[in-house]
């Protein structure tokens, strides 16, 4: 069955026929006067993938129009900048578009709410389209969520990706990682320790679950050696040494329990540290 196309059909598409242009309406508007939403969040765009769409317009038709705004002579894409890049590839002259008048603030709604419902953005270009849309607008967390339909935590945790160092970035966007094994790497803080994390997670291709644990490990083993090298512990250590007169060693956990250790070299060295700590004399 033959795919019904918008517009007057393939016939009028591919010949690039000239259309009765009304405002708010279908148009045909040249695709070199055609520019990219100025608040596109999406930074790359799969050539291959522009190629394939190229094909299936060749043969099938352009199913769906662009929709498009218009700003003094130049129009510029709401939804459909994969087709208008393929119409490019195609050398067509003209393309047919949907017109419609929008606010500055919904060209940037629009522009990211498209791709997101598209699925077509990583959770980096998501985060950094977010954080520009709320700049761009002023509006708080919450009325921005309302604004593209994601409850305040999930656009929370978006944003909170665009503190990862840009490796871990750039280990996201080309889908090295996963969100889930960026959201654990937040929790080290330390960008160098991000870093060691995250060449361990590609060296040994650690699942979200393994790196959430392995982050856990390094963290309770850092904190505990952030212990051992406090300034105040290390004192504490060489007053107890010039004490009792021997290597005195303190080991505590996060808890705050631990142990001392009291270091000596034979029998009458330990009865000697031994009537120190019952206060007997010699």
């Amino acid at each position: 069955m033959k795919r019904k196309v918008l517009g007057r059909g393939i016939e009028a598409i591919i010949a690039n026929k000239p259309a009765f242009e009304k405002e708010g309406g279908l148009i045909e508007v040249d695709v070199d006067n055609v520019y990219p939403n100025p608040h596109q969040p999406r930074k790359k765009f799969s050539v291959e993938k522009i190629k394939e769409l190229a094909n299936s317009i060749k043969e099938s038709g352009l199913i769906q129009p662009v929709v498009a705004y218009k700003e003094g002579e130049k129009y510029y894409l709401l939804v459909g900048e994969r087709r208008w890049r393929a119409a490019q590839l195609l050398k067509w002259r003209r393309i047919p578009a949907l017109l419609r008048k929008v606010t500055r603030e919904e060209a940037i709604i629009s522009a990211l709410v498209e791709n997101i419902q598209r699925e077509d953005l990583n959770a980096i270009e998501i985060a950094e389209g977010i954080e520009s849309m709320m700049k761009q607008t002023e509006l708080t967390q919450d009325l921005t969520g309302e604004k593209i339909g994601m409850n305040r935590s999930t656009l929370t945790n978006y944003l909170r990706l665009l503190k990862l160092p840009e490796a871990v970035k750039q280990s996201i966007i080309s889908g090295n990682i996963s969100q889930g094994h960026a959201r654990a790497l937040l929790a080290l803080e330390d960008n160098n320790d991000m870093l060691l994390a995250l060449s361990n997670i590609l060296q040994n291709k650690l699942s979200v679950r393994q790196t959430e644990a392995y982050v856990k490990q390094f963290t309770k083993t850092k904190k505990i050696a952030e212990v051992q090298n406090d300034p105040d512990l290390i004192k504490t250590e060489e007053k107890l040494a010039r004490y009792f007169s021997t290597k005195v060693k303190l080991n505590y956990g996060n808890s705050g329990a631990g142990k001392v250790e009291i270091f000596f070299t034979n029998v009458d060295d330990f009865d000697r540290i031994y009537k120190i700590l019952l206060k007997e004399k010699e």
